[in-house]
């Protein structure tokens, strides 16, 4: 694992020996100092970036990714929460118990389920939380993805050299609200989405301070900004693009710093074989 300014482990969320963690906010990061980390999954590597926005040690956006102590099934989730200080330090706080908890399940179910209540719970009923959950389940080469009103992932095809939006298409007729921020309804459904991945593909989570990025006009970068953008960089590994869309980001808002936090995960299916973690 190669590991950027400042970024580190948490080490004390389990006593097993095979479970790798991390997770980050903003607050780990002091200012505009930028922060980085490639980390290797089994059959999967991912690219973490996070800025904080302004002079703030304390962001809105949390990310986490782990792996389950079979080394079978990885979790990576990126939440954004409206507010910062507190409401963040909540939602970070049960996200890592949650997350542990419901380690080993490759469906999101429970932890959507349980979030969405500790948020209603344990925030003052001002401030919400948008997130997007992945799980890979190695053996199955399977990702399934759920989302509570986060920007909308995309998935780069590497065989047919084609960016598409990864969306889910809730079922019809449902008795709760779909797919809603955190903390808005007492109640919430959350459908999920299953996509296979082919060796060199890659999916894109990022928070909206990507997609909320301004020109100096007053331009905003939006979805389709953000999707034109990607077709025009090097897709050949998650680090390369990882490490050029905030390049990218940084010139189209002309040099000016970002005014919101900024993550961005890029996420590559690689054989097994020549990335399979130790669990030593």
């Amino acid at each position: 694992m190669t590991v950027g300014s400042r970024t580190h482990p948490d080490r004390n969320l389990s006593t097993a020996p095979c479970i790798r963690t991390q997770i980050a906010c903003a607050g780990t990061w002091a200012g505009s100092e930028r922060a980085a980390s490639l980390l290797e999954l089994p059959g999967m590597l991912a690219w973490v970036h996070s800025t904080p926005a302004g002079s703030s040690r304390v962001g809105g956006d949390v990310h986490y990714v782990s792996v389950c102590p079979g080394c079978v099934v990885s979790r990576v989730a990126l939440a954004d929460v409206s507010g910062h200080g507190k409401a963040v330090s909540t939602l970070s706080g049960e996200l890592r118990r949650l997350m542990q908890r419901y380690l080993p399940e490759l469906e999101h179910d429970g932890l959507m389920r349980d979030l969405n209540r500790a948020v209603q719970q344990g925030l003052d009923g001002v401030h919400y939380a948008t997130m997007v959950a992945v799980g890979w389940h190695n053996e199955r080469e399977s990702l399934l993805l759920a989302n509570a009103g986060h920007p909308i992932p995309c998935v780069f095809e590497a065989e047919r050299k084609e960016w598409t939006w990864l969306e889910i298409n809730p079922e019809p007729r449902r008795k709760w609200p779909v797919g809603v921020p955190f903390g808005l309804f007492a109640c919430a459904d959350y459908d999920r989405t299953a996509v296979k991945l082919q060796v060199g593909d890659l999916v894109l989570l990022y928070s909206d301070g990507v997609t909320e990025a301004t020109n100096p006009a007053g331009d905003e970068l939006g979805p389709e900004g953000l999707m034109n953008l990607v077709r025009q960089l090097d897709c050949s590994s998650a680090e390369s693009l990882g490490v050029q869309l905030p390049s990218a980001l940084r010139r189209f808002r002309e040099g000016a710093e970002a005014a919101d936090d900024e993550t961005i995960i890029v996420l590559q299916r690689v054989p097994t074989n020549g990335h399979q973690p130790s669990c030593k």
